[in-house]
């Protein structure tokens, strides 16, 4: 849909209908197959209100530190040269918007359905550790699927990040703090794109690889570490009936 109505032109305001009708159509389908199966919501790694708020917060924070650090580091070694060409105001209502639209259009939908649904139900079978291997597998697949892995680099990226999500789904036992850090990476990665002409960029890579990827994976999987200590790799966990 998104191709049949923009065409080659990247559109903000067609990227942001397509993300509402992907949530709603997402939630949607999970919400009928968990009726149906008669599971509650926290069993598919979600909790009340304010304990989800606090664990989508928590995942923006996973990934916004780190990449600041890493960013900062690629900038003062010389390995980066940002220039911005966008006015502040014009560049923070983008930003803002991008992020809504990441939120709806690959976030939410993407980590419901993996890290939330087809995580909870192999952790039912099996340890977290290979809950964790398997549900990677099966995102890797969907982006094959999908046309995501065109590159060698996309296919690191792929699986890395699959993996990553759900690490911080497990370790953090909600699935909103996996939701959180992929708005978040995907909101920075984006907004740096030549299609929203904010930025001059000298070596992209090194931002997408070092500062925005590498970087906060290694400082928030030690961060998780300690916020959430208590956490065995092989433990199942069954599904609660719904409430």
């Amino acid at each position: 849909l998104n191709n049949l109505l923009s065409g080659e032109e990247y559109s903000s305001v067609i990227h942001f209908a397509m993300g509402l009708i992907t949530t709603i159509l997402s939630f949607s389908l999970i919400n009928l197959i968990r009726r149906a199966d008669n599971i509650s919501w926290d069993s598919l790694g979600m909790e009340y209100y304010q304990k989800n708020l606090h664990s989508f917060m928590l995942g923006i924070a996973l990934w916004l530190a780190p990449a600041i650090i890493g960013l900062g580091i690629s900038l003062m070694a010389g390995w980066v040269e940002i220039t911005i060409t966008a006015n502040l105001s014009q560049l923070v209502v983008s930003i803002v918007i991008l992020f809504i639209t990441v939120f709806l259009m690959e976030a939410f939908p993407e980590e419901l359905i993996n890290r939330g649904y087809i995580y909870s139900l192999i952790n039912t079978k099996t340890p977290h550790w290979a809950a964790l291997i398997i549900q990677t597998l099966i995102f890797s697949l969907f982006g094959f699927l999908v046309g995501a892995m065109y590159s060698p680099e996309q296919v690191q990226f792929i699986i890395g990040f699959g993996f990553m999500m759900g690490y911080f789904r497990a370790r953090s036992a909600n699935v909103w703090t996996s939701i959180g850090f992929h708005t978040a990476i995907m909101t920075g990665t984006q907004v740096l794109s030549p299609v929203h002409n904010h930025f001059s960029i000298s070596g992209d890579f090194v931002i997408r690889f070092l500062a925005f990827n590498l970087v906060p994976y290694i400082l928030a999987s030690i961060a998780l570490e300690y916020i959430k200590p208590n956490h065995s790799w092989q433990e199942t966990v069954p599904i609660s009936n719904n409430r």
